[in-house]
């Protein structure tokens, strides 16, 4: 038999074949070393969640790639049971969980590793991530969902003044995280890549099976700190999470399971006062959601193909910000000082159709000075093995 590996990546695929092929193959670019300092080797876990026929010459390729442990799921059980699944599999010292539509930057593996061998009592580590390939866009910070939270957003989306506060806090402590240098402890990292020890992601399931798709991720960091580990970002491990690629196959169903997820989270970490919070949330949101998102003057752009120029008022460093949501509550930055403005093709062409909000504001204070929204007509540039692996790891 031969050695075990020093990493297994677990992947789940559902109908994202072309995707999970390029990661693949970015993965096998990846320079690390095991605890010995000796170089080190890759294992790569699929499971592939009931994909379909239309996934049949992609899950023919993995399956006929001897790197590859194809596991081909009856149904469609949902994230968290299929990682589980791939977690039994794997043979691996330490072991990565993450989406299919991910691929990482050189050094990003051994970055990971590193900090997790080294920092007493780390029990999970994650990259920085961005929004696309060419760095443009740094990914926002993810925070553990709490009650305190819950109530700020609740009157961020109903109250102007409060939505303007949130809005205007959010991107001061995602700036804290975009400059950071050394690694930080976190009160969650994000589900789309993740590496910890593999005893450990065994015995904790890894993830709880019972959340049908999202906030298993924050459920895991949560059980992880009340064992003593603490959960830390390394942002010298970078990584791009194509926006959407996954779950906007089928938006709607993945809300719904979005909003069952984010109640069981709150009455697992809080039982009954959980619940009742978040029932009352989706009572107080309903009526009035997006009221309190007029904060600041949106500019409509209308629909557009391409990404237009936008000029910045005033002078001096500024962040932008892009988001889906008008209130700026999930939004992916990026510090600048150019005048002119504009989304490079490459970055627009990546982006799903859909109303985006862009706005300006001021490094020193975080004011908004400008703000514009418009609609992406036509479809994302896909991305498969030759686009996505070509270069990007040597970046």
């Amino acid at each position: 038999m031969t050695a075990a590996p020093v990493l297994s990546a677990l992947i789940v695929n559902w109908k994202s074949g072309a995707m999970t092929r390029a990661l693949v193959e970015n993965l096998r670019k990846q320079v690390f070393y095991g605890d010995d300092g000796e170089p080190g080797s890759l294992e790569v876990i699929v499971v592939d969640n009931a994909s379909g026929a239309d996934e049949e010459e992609h899950l023919a390729a993995l399956d006929a790639d001897r790197g590859v442990n194809l596991i081909r799921s009856a149904q469609n059980a949902g994230y968290g049971a299929a990682m589980n699944l791939a977690a039994e599999a794997a043979r691996g010292r330490y072991v990565m969980m993450t989406n299919p539509d991910v691929m990482l930057f050189r050094g990003a593996v051994e970055a990971l590793l590193n900090h997790l061998r080294e920092a007493d009592g780390c029990g999970l580590v994650g990259p920085r991530g961005y929004l696309d390939a060419q760095r443009f866009f740094l990914l926002p910070p993810v925070e553990l969902p709490s009650l305190c939270e819950l109530t700020s957003e609740g009157l961020a989306r109903t109250t102007t003044s409060w939505g303007k506060r949130h809005a205007r806090e959010r991107s001061r402590r995602a700036v804290e995280s975009w400059t950071a240098t050394e690694p930080l402890s976190s009160s969650m990292i994000s589900g789309f890549c993740m590496v910890m020890d593999a005893d450990l992601a065994r015995d904790l399931g890894p993830f709880d099976a019972d959340y049908p798709f999202y906030f298993e991720d924050a459920d895991l960091c949560l059980r992880l700190q009340r064992r003593g580990f603490t959960t830390d970002l390394v942002p010298r491990a970078e990584a791009v999470h194509f926006f959407n690629r996954s779950a906007g196959q089928a938006q709607a169903a993945s809300m719904s399971r979005y909003e069952v997820s984010r109640r069981r989270f709150f009455k697992n970490r809080y039982s009954v006062l959980g619940s009742l919070g978040y029932g009352a949330y989706q009572l107080w949101t309903g009526s009035g959601h997006g009221a309190g998102h007029s904060f600041a003057d949106v500019v409509d752009l209308g629909e557009r193909e391409t990404a237009p120029v936008l000029d910045v008022p005033g002078s001096g460093a500024y962040l932008a910000e892009i988001s889906a949501d008008p209130g700026f509550v999930f939004a992916a930055g990026r510090l600048d000082i150019t005048r002119n403005f504009k989304i490079p093709a490459s970055v627009w062409d990546g982006l799903v159709p859909a109303t985006y909000y862009v706005r300006f504001l001021r490094r020193k204070d975080f004011e908004v000075i400008h703000m514009v929204s418009m609609t992406k007509v036509g479809e994302s540039q896909p991305t498969d093995a030759t686009i996505a692996s070509a270069g990007l790891v040597h970046a």
